[in-house]
Parts: structure tokens; C-alpha cells; sequence
């Protein structure tokens, strides 16, 4: 008999706690949001970020106020909104260094797979690499060639240890069987300044970033990290046209704490698909040369998920070192 009083009493508590959510998302949001982002300000994928904290709040009636917390590869931002209140009111505007961080590094202070919600993808985003003007290198297989003569003397710009840029690279410099050193930033606008002015000599990085600094003329466009070639670059070949296997193409979504209501994280994964669907949302990341994309939250976790084994394998193949 108590074993049964027991058994109600459980389903009871279970279906107020449901009632609560619910009701709790009726509300939500009543006050501003946080979305943690792991980069610094100004950089492509802050204002990308900010672009949709903005439209999150117009949509949500309420405010998102973008806290950039840049280093680290993202893991501080990581640990920030893993150890934050489950309310709904902290968002982390996740990469895939979320994936990429627990292959390098171990010891996180967190679990991707245990301590985060998956909401939606956002945007998919292909990387370039990149050179100076001043580069004597006009195309992959140059630029290649310039290494090999040289080995171990070119520079590639990294933002920080198991940064996307990183390990792009790392696959890059694998695949072309070339030695070259990483010199890691905590600032895009610092590292375009350097690369510009030839004190790095390469980077393979996101294309919105890419964008500006292409078209001005000020570095050139080798070739895209992608199996097809871009819009935003249709004169520019792929990494396998260019004879390199190297792919790497990266997402950014968003994450809520572990035990953010379900209500609460449907209702922002609906605003996600409100926002995509706009027109003026299309437009400014097509500009960007970012490929929208949303998700259910079933389908990032299992996104993550393959991250996490894909460059495992990579990381392995090509002998990076774990922290």
C-alpha cells in the first residue's frame, strides 16, 4: 500500500512540475535574457550573434543582452552557462568548439553531451583560407610549395588551442604534408592586422569574417574549406579542387543549461524558426556568406554528437595533443 501512496505521489509531483513549466513558458520571458557568446566583440560571429539576440528579443518581448566571453577556445563561456540557473533567462550561443573542446580538452569543468540543452542550429558556415595581398602565393598549391621551401618558418592564425581555426589548419597543413607554426589571437580585428600586414602568413577562417577584408583587396581568397564552392565565392575553388582534403565546415546554434524547462526551450526553438524564416533575417546572413538553418533540438544533439566523433578521429589521425 505505501509503495502505492508512493507511486502516485511521484506521478503527482511529475505532473506539477509540468503544470509549473508550462505555465512558467505562458510568462517567459518576463525580464531580459543573457545569450553567452564565446568570442570577443566585433568579431563575425559576435555580430552575428548579436544580430539574432536582437531578434530573439523582438520576437520574445523581451531584451537579449549579448555577453561576450572570449578565450579559452569558448570553454569559460561553456562553463558560464552550464553553471547557470535552468530558468531560461541564460542562453549560450554555442559553436562547434563545444564539440571540438571535449576531444583537446579533457578537463573542461563540463560535459557537452550531460550539461547543456540543445534548442536549434543556427547558421552553417564554410571556412576560406586566406593570405595577404602581399603573399606570393596565388593559389593552394603555391602556397604549399612556399611551405615546403620553408618549412616550419610560415605563421597560420589560430584563436587559441583547439580554436576551429586551429584545427582547420592542422587538417590543412596535414593533408598538404607541410610544417607550419600556429600564433593564436584573442582578437579577430588583431589578427586581421597582423595577416594583413604579412606577420602571419595564413588563416582558415569563417567567411563572414573573410568578407570585408577580401573585397577590399587587402587578402586574397585560396580556396574554401567546403565540398562545394560558395556563393558568396563562386571564382574560388574548394580545398579538393585545389588537390587538398580538408574540409571543415562548422555550426552555431544555441544551448540553454541542463534542466531548462521544456516548454521554455520549445518556445525559443519556435522564435528561431520565426526569425530564419524572415526576409531581412535571409538577407543579412546571406551577405554574410552564412547558410541558415534551424533545428530540432533532437537533431543538434545529434549534430554534437557526431562532432565529437568526427574530430576525435581527426585529431588522432593528424597527432594533435590533448591538454
Amino acid at each position: 500500500m505505501n509503495s502505492w501512496f508512493s507511486g502516485r505521489r511521484a506521478l503527482l509531483a511529475l505532473a506539477m512540475s509540468a503544470f509549473a513549466g508550462a505555465a512558467a513558458a505562458q510568462d517567459y520571458p518576463t525580464r531580459s535574457v543573457r545569450m553567452i557568446v564565446p568570442y570577443g566583440a566585433g568579431g563575425a560571429s559576435d555580430v552575428m550573434a548579436r544580430y539574432l539576440g536582437q531578434k530573439l528579443g523582438e520576437v520574445l518581448g523581451q531584451s537579449v543582452v549579448v555577453e561576450n566571453q572570449a578565450g579559452a577556445a569558448g570553454t569559460a563561456a561553456y562553463i558560464a552557462v552550464a553553471k547557470a540557473q535552468p530558468d531560461g533567462y541564460t542562453l549560450g550561443y554555442a559553436t562547434s568548439s563545444l564539440a571540438i573542446n571535449s576531444v583537446l580538452k579533457p578537463k573542461l569543468g563540463y560535459d557537452p553531451l550531460r550539461d547543456f540543452v540543445p534548442i536549434s542550429n543556427f547558421v552553417e558556415i564554410q571556412n576560406v583560407l586566406i593570405v595577404p595581398a602581399s603573399s606570393p602565393a596565388k593559389s593552394v598549391a603555391e602556397l604549399v610549395a612556399l611551405a615546403k621551401r620553408r618549412p616550419g618558418e610560415l605563421n597560420y592564425v589560430t584563436l587559441g588551442p583547439g580554436s576551429t581555426p586551429h584545427l582547420s589548419a592542422e587538417l590543412f597543413s596535414s593533408a598538404a604534408g607541410i610544417k607550419v607554426q600556429q600564433v593564436p589571437y584573442k582578437l579577430t580585428t588583431q589578427a586581421y592586422t597582423d595577416l594583413i600586414e604579412n606577420r602571419v602568413q595564413f588563416w582558415i577562417a569563417s567567411m563572414p569574417s573573410t568578407l570585408p577584408h577580401v573585397q577590399s583587396g587587402k587578402v586574397r581568397a585560396l580556396a574554401v574549406a567546403s565540398t562545394k564552392r560558395s556563393a558568396a565565392y563562386p571564382d574560388v575553388p574548394t580545398f579538393i579542387e585545389s588537390g587538398v582534403q580538408a574540409e571543415s565546415t562548422f555550426w552555431q546554434g544555441l544551448f540553454a543549461p541542463a534542466g531548462t524547462p521544456l516548454a521554455i526551450t520549445t518556445k525559443i526553438n519556435a522564435a528561431v524558426r520565426q526569425i530564419i524564416a524572415q526576409p531581412d533575417t535571409k538577407a543579412f546572413y546571406g551577405k554574410l556568406g552564412a547558410e541558415l538553418g534551424a533545428s530540432t533540438p533532437e537533431e543538434l544533439a545529434a549534430v554534437l554528437r557526431q562532432e565529437i566523433e568526427k574530430w576525435s578521429k581527426i585529431s588522432k589521425a593528424i597527432g594533435l595533443a590533448t591538454e
